[in-house]
């Protein structure tokens, strides 16, 4: 991996980030008179920037490579591809994995690891134009990735604050500064790509039915998350795209007026809402491979994984939630321990590693902070989330995502990754709720 990053990558680097650095400070400066939230845009983009780069560092200076490493080779590998053979560069980046195209790669473009695993290759698809702005430098490719994938997530911050306008702190907290969030969301992994497009899904969807504002515009962002979701890790979108559909509904139901339209009306919306999510799910299918591409195989996989801890394949950096089947009785019969795992592990004294012990560090405080709402509101927190529809959709959004992951993954290290997509949603509710709650014990004083 160290031969990846020459004297020229620091050069890149300077360059790029002096650029970065000015547009930045200039959007900032444009906009901060009229929205104070603006106030952490440069900050929160550079602490994305250099979050990446320190993860640049420890994969090379520690793990000597990995996962990263593939998925930039790859990038590499298929940009050399439209010097050889344009044709054959467009075919991959349209998905297409076939032998002939296979047999096309060789010692000028370099052999893809990654080229048989569908979720894998995606990644390395996506990130070509990194690599192209990146001037083909690891360290430039991380630079760009992150300031151009900062864009989404602004957008994403904007719509939050425009709904909870006195969160903006608290969303910028659960958006931006959270540690594992920073340092796993900024590295050149799958984990980046899924964090982005699962907050531009929630975009696009209230782009189109909350503000219906730039519709085209926002059904292709819509279509082009939706195919980056589905291809990197299928059931990200299904999660999202079930708990985007309730809100949603649940949004153009409560502005019907008439109580007997309204009440008239539920059965049916219900009906529309579970066709179009069954119709939706059946043409992305084409488009999902891999393990995790339907409910089926997910389950399927959650067996095996659990088949591989009676065996020992992954030591002390493993859990075990116990055995089940392969059936929706046998999955849902795990649901405490799966929940429990997706959202809060590991325990400190599960960690074994420095990051495993940052990681628990953050996974104790937001039990506690949990725990402390739960105890506070009890059944105020139902009425809370029965009153905003938006509250709603993330908690399930969290609920059922951090099922997923518990049950499918048996690994420390992998788990807090794939944690990071739910995590900003997870301690956005939190500071809702508690919010609701303070304003509540104000108004009863």
């Amino acid at each position: 991996m160290r031969e990846l990053v020459s004297g020229t990558d620091f050069l890149v680097m300077l360059v790029l980030l002096t650029i970065i650095y000015c547009v930045a400070r200039n959007i900032q400066e444009k906009r901060i008179d009229t929205y104070a939230y603006y106030s952490h845009f440069t900050r929160a983009l550079f602490l994305r920037i250099f979050s990446g780069l320190l993860f640049a560092c420890v994969y090379i200076l520690y793990y000597d490579g990995g996962d990263t490493q593939y998925y930039f080779t790859g990038s590499r590998s298929i940009v050399k591809m439209a010097g050889k053979n344009f044709m054959a560069f467009v075919q991959i980046m349209f998905g297409e994995r076939t032998p002939e195209l296979r047999s096309l790669f060789d010692g000028y473009t370099g052999w893809p690891t990654y080229f048989k695993d569908a979720n894998s290759w995606a990644v390395c698809r996506f990130s070509t134009l990194f690599y192209l702005l990146g001037l083909g430098s690891y360290i430039g490719t991380t630079i760009v990735m992150n300031a151009l994938l900062f864009i989404p997530i602004w957008r994403f911050y904007r719509m939050m604050v425009r709904i909870y306008p006195h969160l903006s702190r608290s969303i910028a907290v659960a958006l931006f500064y959270i540690p594992s969030v920073c340092f796993w969301g900024a590295g050149l992994l799958k984990d980046i790509w899924c964090m982005v497009g699962v907050l531009g899904v929630y975009y696009s969807c209230y782009m189109i039915f909350k503000r219906e504002r730039f519709i085209f515009g926002n059904v292709i962002r819509f279509l082009f998350w939706a195919y980056v979701l589905t291809s990197i890790r299928p059931y990200a979108f299904y999660t999202v795209f079930a708990t985007c559909i309730l809100w949603i509904g649940l949004m153009k139901f409560r502005n019907i007026e008439n109580k007997f339209i309204r009440v008239a009306f539920f059965p049916m919306m219900a009906i529309t809402l579970l066709t179009v999510f069954i119709v939706f799910l059946d043409n992305m299918g084409d488009v999902a491979e891999g393990k995790y591409a339907s409910v089926g195989s997910m389950m399927e996989q959650a067996v095996i994984i659990q088949d591989d801890l009676k065996r020992d394949y992954y030591g002390d950096n493993s859990f075990d939630i116990g055995t089940f089947d392969a059936s929706l009785t046998g999955m849902l019969k795990k649901l405490p321990q799966a929940l429990l795992a997706g959202l809060f592990r590991p325990f400190l004294w599960e960690a074994r590693t420095p990051f495993m012990l940052l990681s628990g560090l953050e996974n104790f405080a937001i039990l506690l902070l949990s725990l402390y709402v739960i105890l506070k509101m009890r059944m105020g927190v139902i009425r809370a989330l029965k009153n905003d529809s938006f509250l709603l959709s993330l908690s399930l959004f969290v609920f059922i995502f951090g099922f997923f992951i518990g049950l499918t993954i048996a690994n420390f290290g992998a788990l807090v990754r794939y944690r990071i997509i739910l995590l900003p949603f997870f301690v956005i509710m939190l500071f809702q709720l508690l919010d609701i709650y303070r304003k509540s014990s104000e108004e009863e004083e």
